[in-house]
């Protein structure tokens, strides 16, 4: 991926299966090249009304991320950033041949507990 500005950013992949009945989570650490960046009105019109409103950032990556599916068993990978833990709410695809990438919205969901701030 081509970005003015590119990072290294942690990201943590949440999956995980049934055992003995139960639902058990599993996390698994990683990073990617990506850019973070502010969100505007437009980025926000086609989300719900309960996401606009929980703070946002747009998340640009060469790498594909899992996205939260609400109401479903698909829970979005969570980018840390700043301190923070952000959760991946949508993607769009950018595959043209040209600069292909992944754009994603990203939504506040808590602070980050191992990390003092700055970037991820």
């Amino acid at each position: 991926m081509s970005t003015l500005f590119p990072h290294n950013i942690r990201y943590i992949h949440r999956s995980g299966s049934y055992v003995s009945g139960r639902w058990v989570f599993q996390e698994q650490e990683g990073t990617f090249v990506g850019s973070v960046q502010p969100v505007t009105g437009k980025d926000t019109e086609f989300l719900p009304e309960n996401r606009r409103d929980t703070g946002l950032m747009k998340v640009y990556s060469n790498s594909p991320l899992a996205v939260s599916i609400e109401g479903g068993e698909s829970q979005g990978d969570i980018v840390i950033w700043a301190g923070k833990r952000w959760e991946i709410i949508q993607e769009l695809v950018f595959a043209n041949g040209l600069i292909d990438h992944y754009k994603y919205l990203a939504a506040f969901i808590g602070p980050d507990e191992q990390t003092t701030g700055g970037e991820g």
